[in-house]
C-alpha cells in the first residue's frame, strides 16, 4: 500500500505536479509567480476564452530562465510532447496568438497552457545556481466589436494596429432589393484579407463567412445571389485583417456598394514613366514589378511600354489560365501598388524564363489608349567581364518585416561564369533571396543584362546565378519587336 506514496516521493517534478489542479489564467490580465527550476518541472494553467473572442495572445516573461511554453486546446495533456504547440525562447519571450479565423478553436474554447523547465539542472549565473525564477504570464483577449458603420459610396479611412488586436470590424446594413454587396480595399501597404458574414460577428472560419484571401492587399469581395454564402438583406459584419498580423500601423481605405460595379475612384491607372533627372538605377527601378500568383510572389521586368514582362518560369508556373497580379513601383518607400492583370504567354522551363503580357487593369478595365509603362532597355551580358559591377533589383521576402515588402537593390560584381545547355550564366556575389527571382540584373549603365534565378550556398557563403538576357529564345525577341 506504500507504493503510490513512494512514487510521489520520487523527484517531485514529473508525476505529482502534473496531477495538481491547473491554475486559472486571468482573461485580459497577468499571472505572476515563482517557478522552481529543478529537474523537468512544469506548471499548468487553464485559459477559458469568452464566447466572443476574436484574438487571444499569451506571452511568457521570466527574469532568468529559458522556459518553454506549451499550449493544447480542449484537454490537458500529461505528456507535454503530446501538446499541440511548443514555443521556446530562441527568438525572444515565448508567446503565441490565437485567431478565430485560423485553424484552432478560439471563441468560447478552453486552452491548457504549461510552463516547462526542460533541463535536468538549474541554470548557473556566475558561480551560483539559480533555483527559482520569477515568471509572468500575460493574456490579452480582443473580443468582437464594431469599429465603424459603413455606408455605400462613402469610402472610409482606417488602420490595423497591434494594440487593438490587429483587426478592424465594420457593420453595414444591406437593404431589400440590393443587387450585391461589394467591398473593396484601397490605399493599402500590406497583404490585407477581407471577411464578411450576415447576422453577427465573425467568430470562426465556417461556411457562413465570405472571404477574399490573396497574396496582395487591394482585395475585393463580391457577395451576390450566385455567391456562397448568398446575399440577403440585413446586418452584415465585415472584418479586415493582415495576413501575418501588423508589425506597425497599417492604413487602408474601405469602400462598400450595393451593386457589382467597381468604384470609379479605383479605376485610375498609375503613372510610372521615368523622369529625365533620374539616375540609370532609379529609372530601372520603375521597370521592375512584383508578380503575384495564387500561391507565390516573385519579381519581373517590363521590357516594352505596352506591357511585356520577363520573369522566371518558376515564378509564374505553367498554367496559361491563371491571372497574375502585377504591382507597380510608385514610391520606393512603399510596397508596389497592385495595378494590372497579366497572363503567361511564353514558358521555357529549360531556361527557367517566362514572358508575361499585361492584359488589363487590376479590375479588368481596358488599358487607356496611349498608356505606356516604363520599360528597361536590354544590355549585353556577353560583354561583362569578371569584376564589373552588377545590381540586382526585385522584391525579396527579406526586404521587409511585414506581409508586403518594398523594392530592394543589392550590389555585387560579376563573380564568374557557369555554362548551361542554353548558354553562359553569370555568377554574382550580390544577394538573391526568395522573391528576388525573376527580377532584374542591371549593369553599370542601367541596362538589363539578365534575370536573377537561383543560388548555391555552402555554409555561410552564397553565389547567385543570373540567366543572361541573350538566353531569350529568338521567337520571344521577335514577339517583343512586334509588340501586341
Amino acid at each position: 500500500m506504500r507504493l503510490p506514496l513512494l512514487l510521489c516521493l520520487l523527484p517531485l517534478a514529473a508525476g505529482c505536479e502534473r496531477k495538481s489542479a491547473p491554475l486559472a489564467l486571468p482573461v485580459g490580465g497577468v499571472w505572476e509567480g515563482t517557478f522552481e527550476l529543478s529537474s523537468d518541472t512544469r506548471k499548468d494553467f487553464v485559459l477559458e476564452l469568452p464566447p466572443d473572442t476574436v484574438i487571444a495572445r499569451v506571452r511568457l516573461d521570466s527574469d532568468v530562465a529559458e522556459l518553454d511554453l506549451h499550449a493544447n486546446p480542449g484537454e490537458r495533456v500529461l505528456d507535454l510532447d503530446d501538446a499541440l504547440y511548443l514555443f521556446d525562447s530562441s527568438e525572444g519571450p515565448p508567446q503565441f496568438e490565437l485567431n478565430a479565423l485560423g485553424p484552432d478553436p478560439v471563441a468560447g474554447s478552453t486552452w491548457h497552457v504549461s510552463v516547462h523547465w526542460p533541463f535536468e539542472e538549474a541554470p548557473r549565473v556566475g558561480d551560483r545556481r539559480v533555483e527559482s525564477a520569477r515568471v509572468a504570464l500575460e493574456v490579452e483577449v480582443f473580443r468582437s466589436r464594431v469599429d465603424a458603420e459603413l455606408a455605400p459610396g462613402v469610402p472610409q479611412r482606417s488602420a490595423l494596429e497591434h494594440s487593438t488586436g490587429g483587426f478592424r470590424s465594420f457593420r453595414v446594413f444591406v437593404p431589400e432589393g440590393a443587387q450585391a454587396l461589394r467591398i473593396d480595399l484601397a490605399d493599402v501597404e500590406s497583404d490585407l484579407d477581407l471577411y464578411a458574414r450576415r447576422g453577427g460577428p465573425i467568430l470562426s472560419m465556417d461556411e457562413s463567412v465570405a472571404f477574399a484571401e490573396h497574396n496582395w492587399g487591394r482585395e475585393s469581395l463580391l457577395v451576390n445571389s450566385q455567391s456562397y454564402p448568398r446575399l440577403a438583406p440585413g446586418e452584415w459584419r465585415i472584418d479586415v485583417q493582415d495576413a501575418v498580423g501588423p508589425t506597425r500601423r497599417l492604413p487602408f481605405t474601405i469602400h462598400v456598394s450595393f451593386d457589382e460595379s467597381v468604384p470609379e475612384a479605383l479605376l485610375a491607372f498609375p503613372s510610372a514613366i521615368a523622369r529625365a533627372d533620374e539616375t540609370p538605377l532609379q529609372r530601372a527601378l520603375r521597370s521592375v514589378v512584383e508578380i503575384a500568383t495564387p500561391d507565390a510572389l516573385g519579381s519581373g521586368t517590363i521590357l516594352s511600354s505596352d506591357g511585356w514582362i520577363l520573369t522566371n518560369a518558376h515564378v509564374v508556373g505553367d498554367d496559361p489560365e491563371v491571372h497574375l497580379v502585377v504591382s507597380l513601383l510608385i514610391d520606393p518607400a512603399q510596397p508596389a501598388v497592385e495595378s494590372f492583370l497579366a497572363r503567361v504567354v511564353e514558358i521555357d522551363e529549360g531556361r527557367d524564363l517566362a514572358l508575361v503580357q499585361v492584359t488589363s487593369g487590376l479590375y479588368g478595365q481596358p488599358l487607356p489608349a496611349g498608356y505606356e509603362l516604363s520599360a528597361l532597355a536590354l544590355g549585353d551580358a556577353r560583354a561583362l567581364a569578371i569584376g564589373e559591377p552588377l545590381w540586382l533589383v526585385g522584391y525579396p521576402a527579406t526586404g521587409g518585416t511585414g506581409s508586403r515588402v518594398t523594392i530592394s537593390a543589392t550590389r555585387g560584381i560579376v563573380s564568374g561564369y557557369e555554362n548551361a545547355d542554353f548558354g553562359r550564366l553569370l555568377k554574382t556575389d550580390a544577394e538573391i533571396t526568395r522573391g528576388n527571382s525573376g527580377g532584374a540584373a542591371i549593369d553599370a549603365r542601367g541596362l538589363l543584362v539578365g534575370v536573377p534565378s537561383s543560388t548555391v550556398e555552402n555554409g555561410s557563403g552564397q553565389i547567385g546565378y543570373v540567366h543572361p538576357i541573350d538566353a531569350l529564345p529568338e521567337p520571344w525577341l521577335r514577339r517583343l519587336r512586334r509588340g501586341r
